[in-house]
């Protein structure tokens, strides 16, 4: 009976999660946006928006690894990434234009939060840079795209599978975990040695708590709008100026 109820809760929490196929609908005009914006940025090739999204330069230190290299790898990982994950999902191969335009707004509900937290708190998470309006963009987008790749799609699905799948530990408290660590991880990878800022307390603590909540929204929405709401916080905070 216990694991009848445990199946009806995990089959109802899947029917929250935006399908792969979606997300990718959703975020293919972003990624192009922010290629384009980091060509647009100027420079050698390695722009100023896309040195600054941590998270982007792991990505091609991965690649490199495998003697896999070029500026746009990491953006056609997330690609690839979606469509196998659509594959092993056993999903229909339709593509839903409504539910990925829904998640334009549904990222930009997601942020407000977050905008909030900001502002009321006053710990601000980052200074932007003078640079272009290209560069900006490029380093909004590129944030929200990469960082949840690596620490929400990777890091927490890792320690799922690791932890529940492959040591038997219980799904929940799991879940739990994964979303700490994950979370923790994602605040202190902006700060040395991989990061480039210098620690302070206000700030590592508003990305632990944004890392939760990013978190929280990839365990029951997926990819897709976890990303989303990354890159409508970036957008609003460089549109409101704060």
């Amino acid at each position: 009976m216990t694991a009848q109820r445990s199946k009806i809760k995990s089959n109802a929490r899947r029917g929250l999660l935006a399908r792969p196929l979606d997300s990718l609908l959703f975020l293919l005009p972003l990624i192009v946006l922010y290629e384009a914006a980091s060509l647009l940025a100027g420079g050698d090739g390695i722009h100023a928006g896309a040195e600054r999204v941590v998270a982007f330069q792991l990505l091609r230190v991965f690649f490199d690894l495998f003697g896999v290299t070029g500026f746009l790898m990491p953006g056609l990982a997330v690609v690839a990434i979606l469509v196998a994950t659509q594959f092993f999902s056993k999903q229909p191969w339709r593509l839903d234009k409504k539910a990925a335009a829904v998640m334009y707004v549904e990222a930009t509900l997601w942020a407000l939060p977050l905008i909030a937290l900001n502002h009321f708190t006053q710990m601000a998470a980052f200074d932007w840079p003078a640079q272009s309006w290209a560069a900006n963009i490029s380093l909004c987008i590129g944030a929200g795209i990469y960082e949840e790749l690596v620490f929400r799609l990777a890091l927490i699905s890792f320690i799922v599978m690791i932890g529940a799948d492959l040591l038997r530990f219980p799904q929940g408290s799991t879940l739990v975990a994964a979303v700490l660590i994950a979370a923790g991880l994602f605040a202190l990878h902006h700060h040395p040695p991989l990061g480039s800022e210098p620690f302070e307390a206000f700030r590592f603590t508003f990305r632990v708590l944004a890392g939760v909540y990013l978190g929280t929204i990839f365990v029951y929405r997926g990819y897709g709008p976890a990303a989303g709401a990354h890159i409508a916080y970036n957008l609003l905070i460089v549109a409101l100026g704060a």
